[in-house]
């Protein structure tokens, strides 16, 4: 029978990995610069120590993604992971498709994925943001493990724009300038700004335009606002006014308020009911604004699973 293999998100796993690792090799060079400006041979010897140890951390960073993301094939009567590591559904204790599940990485934190324990094993946990395929997986398993059905389900057609737009809507937005990072971003633009109009340099000014559109993405992309009426769920980026997405109520299986970082804003997970699953940092929304979001959405039959509003 027709499987189903699995690929690591490239944009998510591979990035992370690489961003990390040479932000911790680029510490150890540094680091390791400074050896022959050490005062004391104590000095040179923790210079050194340090490097080693942060070339280490690199080296473990590399490690621990690949393992706390394995590669994996499955088909209906088993789930093999790279390594020929194979596990038959019939051996299957429990199952869970969605929740927060720990991320081995220096300190455990937790992302969101699916948990599976087979018989003699441990808890295998499979993370949604680090595959390409989680949404085709998750339908594969619900048809062919779950519900025992030879039938396989289809992704759901989402509605276009254009069909929400009749609709009569609550907005949940804040004010760009009463966050930090609002404040941030505009300070920021508005000082290269003036760099770039009293800058002669076409190279310079280029590297600074550059810049600008950098800080411009990064910094917007915390700053998502919604819409709710009777049918749909709107997202929207002030900012990036280009980026608009409706959800139909109907197609939402969950919505969870989740923060994947403490350093990061809360953010909107919508699930589907084919299983995809899409995140949104919304930054400048305050904590009643997000009491009132979960209150409207539960009011329509939506689940909201609530792991970050007080």
């Amino acid at each position: 029978m027709e499987g189903v293999a699995s690929r690591r998100h490239w944009k998510k796993f591979y990035l992370n990995v690489f961003l990390l690792a040479s932000y911790f090799l680029m510490l150890a060079i540094i680091v390791a610069s400074l050896y022959q400006s050490a005062i004391t041979v104590l000095g040179g010897v923790f210079m050194i120590v340090m490097s080693l140890c942060l070339t280490g951390v690199a080296l473990y960073t590399v490690i621990r993604y690949y393992k706390n993301v394995p590669g994996f094939y499955m088909n209906a009567d088993s789930i093999v992971f790279k390594g020929n590591t194979v596990f038959f559904w019939k051996d299957l204790e429990r199952i869970e498709l969605a929740g927060k599940r720990p991320f081995k990485y220096m300190l455990s934190y937790a992302r969101e994925g699916m948990m599976l324990k087979f018989k003699g094993s441990n808890e295998i946990y499979l993370f949604d943001d680090m595959y390409t395929s989680t949404a085709t997986v998750k339908r594969f398993i619900t048809c062919h493990v779950v519900k025992k059905t030879r039938d396989t389900e289809s992704s759901i057609i989402g509605p276009k724009i254009s069909d929400a737009l009749q609709e009569q809507y609550i907005a949940y937005s804040g004010n760009q300038l009463l966050n930090y990072r609002g404040v941030l971003l505009w300070c920021m633009l508005a000082l290269l700004l003036y760099g770039i109009i009293m800058n002669n340099n076409v190279i310079f000014t280029v590297f600074l335009l550059g810049l600008s559109g950098s800080c411009f993405l990064w910094l917007s992309a915390y700053m998502y606002s919604f819409g709710l009426s009777d049918n749909y769920l709107v997202v929207r980026n002030p900012n990036l006014f280009w980026i608009k997405k409706a959800y139909r109520l109907n197609d939402i299986k969950e919505v969870v308020f989740e923060q994947q970082h403490s350093k990061l804003p809360y953010s909107l997970r919508i699930i589907t009911a084919d299983f995809e699953s899409d995140l949104y940092m919304a930054g400048t929304l305050w904590n009643k604004k997000w009491v009132s979001l979960q209150k409207d959405l539960e009011s329509k039959n939506i689940k909201v699973r609530n792991e970050c509003i007080i």
